[in-house]
């Protein structure tokens, strides 16, 4: 492996609770009613669709601008509240030690990816190459985004390895022809290796032997 590749949320950072509560707070602060029950379905799909559904449901679609800012900056002042997996940092600080090449692909905005990275202390230069939700049209389980960073890492998917957490990350991953670790924070073991995972961890320190194998 030459290149790791890591999804966001559920392998470095666990933004959603966070996220879903700067939504709601923002919903009901513009006067749309909304619950988190709301959410569930967009859950994974961009955050921008926590405010779009609600808002289009309450006929009040000159309101999504708005009140999607007020979103972003909620959960900008919210970062301290966000749970951070310890491991993740030492673990791309090993990386770039070893002179593997870090990427990161998420279906995020990316003003949510550069707040996620400040509540990690990752620096977003220890990435090659950062993908967002806008940055493709076809977002996972497709496998344009991690086809598209491969691309521009000038990189063989084959030589790639991704982190993921999620069930459609994983088939993206797998999709795209590249080396899949899944991290059990978000699916059990069953249904990770049911979706295509090659290795299965339930740390992601732990891939620091998957690459010494």
């Amino acid at each position: 492996m030459k290149y790791v590749i890591f999804d966001m949320d559920g392998v470095i950072v666990n933004s959603e609770p966070v996220i879903m509560k700067a939504a709601l707070d923002a919903l009901r602060e513009g006067g749309v009613p909304a619950s988190l029950d709301d959410f569930t379905e967009f859950i994974g799909a961009g955050e921008e669709h926590f405010i779009i559904g609600p808002c289009n449901r309450a006929g009040r679609g000159d309101l999504i601008e708005k009140i999607t800012e007020q979103m972003f900056l909620n959960f900008e002042n919210s970062i301290g509240e966000m749970e951070v997996f310890p491991s993740a940092k030492p673990l791309i600080e090993e990386l770039a030690r070893r002179g593997l090449i870090i990427a990161l692909v998420s279906s995020a905005a990316e003003r949510k990816l550069a707040a996620s990275l400040k509540a990690a202390g990752i620096e977003p230069k220890n990435f090659r190459v950062i993908l967002s939700g806008s940055d493709v049209t076809e977002k996972k389980p497709s496998p344009a985004p991690y086809l598209l960073a491969a691309e521009r890492l000038g990189a063989d998917p084959r030589d790639c390895l991704v982190i993921e957490d999620a069930l459609s990350g994983v088939r993206s991953a797998k999709s795209a022809g590249m080396s899949c670790t899944a991290v059990t924070t978000s699916f059990d073991k069953a249904e990770l290796k049911s979706a295509g995972a090659d290795f299965i961890c339930g740390d992601i320190i732990e891939i620091l032997d998957i690459i010494n194998q």
